[in-house]
């Protein structure tokens, strides 16, 4: 083929028409979405806490579940101890799901062997007395933790186990952790990059479908960094909304976990450091599934939604869950139609990115920098011998609502939204030497004298 020839498929494939130039779907990201046991990403996820699933969810029978492409097994024995078991049988294979739960550990429905939650073989019935097969090695198994009605699980090298991570408003006074599972049909960086894309609330989560209140109509001005020198990614998301000035901020810690915070105000009163109403992951379940989980907060503080609405398969967050009929979710899209409609795998290569692609920009970099060992913070410490739980971190998602008056023309307003948003982002940081309700009540009182300075 001649340079004029293809030069002429290149200026058609930019034209009217060229399907015919485009058919061509190049390989997904392998750096960030692969996580299988030896990729850079899986390696990397196997070095932090996942939840696997809910703590009702485990019955007198196990659950046979997948996690960053592993068959497992997750059981409670009858002392009430949580164990997380490679799927099969280190005898012959068969699946622990269908095993019998005991009074320590998990029986093989096969031969009779029992395993306990550390993978310890403690019988062997089929065997002579005097053997010694069973203390000659350990059954495939995990650390697991139970927490607020979760259990989570510790996938990585056994030394390196950091500490479980413990955030601010996990241990608020009076606020009740509801927990909630969904299944996710998509592979789970495209979730993930979601929560780093606030500008999709005003078009699929109110103009298309009438999910949240309809102050997520108005388009932001959205200002992003990373933090914590590379353990996450913040954004700040300004709306004007008439007199008032909503100033949102979402928190989101590599590799997987976000805190978000609410979508029921409707940005027509004065609201100062309202926390975060969800603590969520996105765990893969394989390259292309993924299961999203985590708790919904309820308490003065945190108003709106229903905790009924909250469980498996159901979140108090509208357009969250898939829907059933194709028709409806046709008519009325919400996050799952959208994400796992990108494919399984969405494919990079394949983006047209714009200015409101500055979060999932962000979080693709940051995640590189940890994976290339260009950001060392963002791999979590081993945790120290005797220390089961971190101090608690801080956390900066929050929405606050200010009676701002408009600076007029469009450049001075837009100008305005940014300096507001910063100063906000800059209080909140300010505040890290404090702690508990000293440090909510001192950025609220900021908050105030930074709303009459401009007033």
């Amino acid at each position: 083929m001649s340079v004029q020839q293809d030069r002429s498929n290149e200026s058609d494939a930019k034209g009217a028409f060229g399907g015919y130039h485009k058919r061509e779907v190049p390989e997904p990201d392998k750096e960030l979405t692969r996580i299988g046991h030896g990729t850079p990403m899986g390696e990397y996820m196997r070095r932090f806490w996942h939840p696997v699933c809910l703590s009702e969810q485990l019955t007198d029978l196990p659950m046979a579940t997948k996690i960053l492409d592993e068959d497992l097994v997750v059981f409670r024995d009858k002392s009430g101890r949580v164990g997380i078991l490679h799927k099969h049988c280190s005898h012959r294979g068969t699946s622990l799901e269908f095993g019998i739960v005991s009074d320590k550990g998990i029986r093989c429905c096969y031969h009779g062997w029992l395993f306990d939650i550390d993978g310890k073989i403690l019988e062997t019935p089929g065997e002579p007395a005097v053997s010694k097969l069973k203390d000659s090695f350990y059954h495939g198994a995990y650390h697991a933790r139970e927490y607020k009605g979760i259990v989570f699980v510790y996938m990585g090298p056994p030394d390196k186990k950091p500490a479980f991570p413990i955030r601010d408003t996990w241990i608020e006074p009076g606020v009740k952790m509801v927990p909630f599972i969904l299944e996710v049909g998509n592979n789970w960086l495209q979730t993930q990059e979601n929560n780093l894309d606030p500008s999709h609330s005003s078009f699929l989560h109110t103009r298309i479908t009438e999910h949240f209140a309809g102050s997520f109509t108005e388009v932001p001005r959205i200002d992003y960094q990373i933090v914590g020198d590379g353990t996450g990614v913040i954004y700040s998301c300004k709306r004007r909304l008439g007199e008032y000035m909503w100033v949102r901020q979402l928190h989101t810690f590599l590799p997987n976990e976000s805190h978000v915070g609410t979508v029921y105000h409707d940005g027509d009163s004065q609201l100062y450091f309202q926390r975060a109403l969800w603590s969520r992951w996105i765990v893969p379940r394989d390259d292309v599934t993924s299961v999203y989980i985590g708790w919904r907060l309820f308490g003065e503080e945190y108003p709106g939604g229903r905790e009924e609405d909250c469980g498996i398969e159901k979140i108090d967050m509208p357009g969250q869950a898939r829907i059933p009929d194709y028709e409806e979710a046709q008519r009325f899209p919400g996050d799952w139609e959208a994400q796992a409609s990108q494919r399984p795998i969405a494919v990079h290569a394949l983006e047209n990115m714009g200015t409101t692609d500055g979060g999932v920009a962000l979080i693709r970099k940051a995640l590189r920098q940890a994976l290339r060992g260009e950001a060392p913070n963002a791999w979590p410490e081993p945790a120290p011998d005797g220390v089961e739980e971190s101090d608690p971190v801080n956390l900066y998602t929050e929405d606050t609502v200010f009676k701002i008056p408009p600076a007029g023309e469009y450049e001075k307003e837009w100008e305005l939204l940014g300096d507001v948003g910063s100063r906000v982002t800059d209080i909140i940081f300010e505040a890290d030497k404090f702690e508990g309700r000293e440090r909510i009540e001192r950025i609220q009182e900021r908050l105030k004298e930074l709303e009459a300075a401009y007033n």
